[in-house]
């Protein structure tokens, strides 16, 4: 069995971390299991026929958001709370896009032009980079593919503001406690997020390289985890077709406000 020196995270011997962490941090994990059991069954049973556009994409974008969910929960409990937390808040962005389709007029074009956005500005890197080349064929098919865009779009396609969008949804909350939150020490190549590697002596030099399992944030990471779960199964009892789901949904519900208060709670007593 390989050991963490030689493999990191892909250790088998976090399965010990795993058990500990589960059991230092036991409501939250608890909570996020049964919104996981309950968002796989309400997966399986969400309509896949004669739908419009809007809930084509809405049904993908729950999709997408319960496997950033579950794939942040199993980078928690293994200690990577950077990688956790910048999977939490890509569940938070695909709720608040779904909310955004379900609940914004304009937000299914605006999510088509925001792609178109990103293919244009690939488009034209790939000419500028090739352009010298020779690669005639090559040239040809990004001059096409620009064209067809630009054609559909227009030379500057919107780009789709997840902030804007999450107000006009009324995901404002979730926005800054899911994404916004977890953005400067987790979801990107910030000094925030580097600190977790580094130790300061008793003089506070930073002398001391550190890669090893973590635990310091794991109630704010679960918290923001939980946070944009509940708003997910929240969308699909209300617009999806899943009725059948709104008691369980209202006890679930009343569950994670108690585990909330109480995860807020630790958090606060933590930094004072």
């Amino acid at each position: 069995m390989a050991d963490f020196n030689e493999v990191g995270f892909l250790s088998d011997e976090l399965t010990q971390w795993t058990k500990n962490a589960r059991d230092a941090f036991p409501d939250a994990f608890a909570i996020a299991h049964r919104m996981n059991n309950m968002g796989m069954r309400i997966l399986w049973e969400l309509p896949t026929q004669n739908l419009t556009e809007t809930q084509v994409w809405s049904v993908a974008g729950y999709a997408r958001g319960i496997e950033s969910f579950q794939t942040c929960i199993l980078l928690a409990e293994r200690g990577a709370l950077a990688e956790a937390r910048a999977l939490a808040r890509l569940c938070a962005e695909s709720v608040i896009v779904t909310a955004g389709l379900l609940k914004v007029e304009g937000a299914l074009a605006d999510l088509h032009a925001d792609g178109a956005k990103h293919k244009l500005a690939l488009c034209n890197r790939m000419l500028e980079i090739n352009a010298n080349t020779g690669k005639e064929e090559l040239l040809a098919w990004f001059e096409a593919e620009k064209a067809q865009i630009v054609a559909e779009f227009g030379k500057e396609p919107k780009q789709l503001k997840v902030g804007s969008l999450a107000k006009a949804a009324g995901m404002e909350l979730l926005y800054e406690l899911s994404y916004r939150l977890t953005s400067g020490n987790g979801a990107h190549a910030t000094i925030g997020a580097f600190e977790r590697h580094m130790r300061a002596d008793t003089d506070g030099y930073l002398d001391q390289y550190v890669f090893a399992p973590d635990a310091s944030d794991m109630r704010s990471t679960l918290l923001a985890a939980n946070a944009a779960m509940i708003h997910l199964i929240g969308l699909a009892v209300e617009f999806l077709g899943m009725a059948s789901y709104e008691a369980e949904s209202r006890d679930l519900l009343l569950h994670w406000k108690v585990i909330k208060e109480v995860l807020e709670a630790q958090d606060q007593a933590t930094a004072v």
